[in-house]
């Protein structure tokens, strides 16, 4: 064990002290979402310094390890360990890497926590991110499957119909023609072969 793992909260205890309203203001709430900004500051663009993202994560000042509280370099140690983990299974054992979805109270995943947090570190190192996200860039659909679960301040359309605005943009570019049937089939009537 490292001293990270000595001083690291548990990960329950972990998440009941982001889940705790105070002064600070984490930008995650969750385990899953904290797990989803992890991975996206481990395969996104890097931040100069580790600090960079890990105290705004958290709600932590910047020099939280010379004069933070004994819980707040927990706090910052946790996160840490979960960096450290995160980065050895993408990078030694990619196959092994799993992203921690909540679970619905009805059971199922909900991958909704984890892409905001992976969204909530692509707003902190925004510029960097900028060429990805542009909806002309071929490599924008990559970003996809997190982005439909997420929704821009400022803006009531979701990043889905962002989606299909670059599509039909990209449709159009490459001379791909929309199918359209001549005489549209009425919502009543059902399919009468399976798809």
């Amino acid at each position: 064990m490292s001293a990270i793992d000595d001083m690291a909260l548990s990960d329950e205890a972990l998440e009941a002290w982001m889940a705790v309203k105070i002064n600070r203001r984490p930008l995650v709430r969750t385990m899953s979402a904290l797990d989803g900004f992890v991975t996206s500051a481990v395969t996104g663009p890097r931040f100069p310094d580790p600090q960079d993202w890990m105290c705004p994560l958290m709600g932590l000042p910047r020099d939280v390890l010379a004069k933070g509280s004994a819980t707040d370099r927990a706090v910052f140690a946790s996160v840490a360990r979960i960096h450290n983990r995160i980065n050895e299974t993408l990078f030694d054992r990619p196959q092994d890497y799993a992203p921690r979805f909540a679970t619905k109270p009805r059971g199922g995943i909900d991958a909704r926590p984890w892409c905001q947090g992976f969204y909530a570190a692509m707003n902190l190192n925004i510029k960097k991110w900028k060429r990805l996200l542009d909806l002309n860039n071929p490599h924008n659909g990559l970003l996809l499957p997190i982005l439909i679960y997420c929704v821009d301040k400022g803006e009531v359309r979701p990043r889905q119909a962002q989606a299909r605005t670059r599509d039909r943009a990209l449709h159009r570019a490459r001379g791909v023609q929309r199918h359209r049937p001549r005489h549209p089939r009425s919502a009543r009537t059902p399919l009468r072969h399976p798809l």
